[in-house]
């Protein structure tokens, strides 16, 4: 039987009221499109994080928050391009080392560099953190107007692969997070410990 996203907003215990007061919360559209705008720039914080919830429970608003996800997103990447272009000493390159980028960034500069606006939207379909996209076509000096409009593409691919998911399996995907709550809390919590180790450790 299919579910109603919007039926877990009341849902009994653990954690997934939370996250619908999060969804429903005035000012969640804003902290979506600040994030939005930072993962294109300089935070490791994927959109999706909040994304996905918030279309998930609030289904009606999921072309809305796709395209303030698109735009944000684009106007962060500007903001990453910058950093390429203008702050590559002071900012690009302690981000990149941060993000364990160093070795490989000098290889998808020039590939950024031939391959230009390819390069930038088939960023959709791989686990390579836009921000480093962004800023190696800063550094690489690609054509702003060209870069703003592989962006767009790129982003719109990315967002659309979500909203579709979303839309075929959203239903599933919730009744599977009812079902076994307790059991993902733990492996969050797991997984958060497991990264907080590896980054300690490097």
């Amino acid at each position: 039987m299919p579910v109603n996203p919007m039926n877990f907003s009341v849902a009994r215990g653990g954690w997934l009221p939370h996250v619908a007061a999060l969804a429903q919360h005035r000012c969640a559209t804003p902290a979506l499109a600040a994030i939005a705008f930072a993962d294109s720039s300089f935070l490791p914080v994927p959109p999706d994080m909040l994304l996905v919830p918030m279309a998930l429970l609030r289904p009606e608003r999921l072309r809305r928050l796709l395209v303030i996800c698109i735009v944000a997103s684009v106007l962060g990447a500007v903001l990453g391009y910058l950093i390429g272009y203008w702050l590559w000493d002071l900012v690009g390159v302690p981000l990149v080392e941060f993000y364990g980028y160093r070795d490989a960034f000098s290889v998808y500069q020039s590939m950024v560099g031939e391959w230009g606006v390819w390069i930038i939207i088939a960023k959709a379909f791989t686990p390579i953190p836009f921000k480093i996209a962004a800023i190696g076509a800063g550094v690489a000096a690609m054509d702003p107007l060209t870069f703003i409009t592989a962006a767009l593409v790129g982003r719109a691919l990315h967002f659309a692969m979500v909203g579709v998911a979303v839309v075929l399996f959203g239903d599933r995907f919730m009744a599977m997070v009812e079902r076994f709550e307790r059991q993902l809390a733990v492996v969050s919590v797991l997984a958060l410990a497991a990264a907080g180790v590896a980054l300690a450790l490097r």
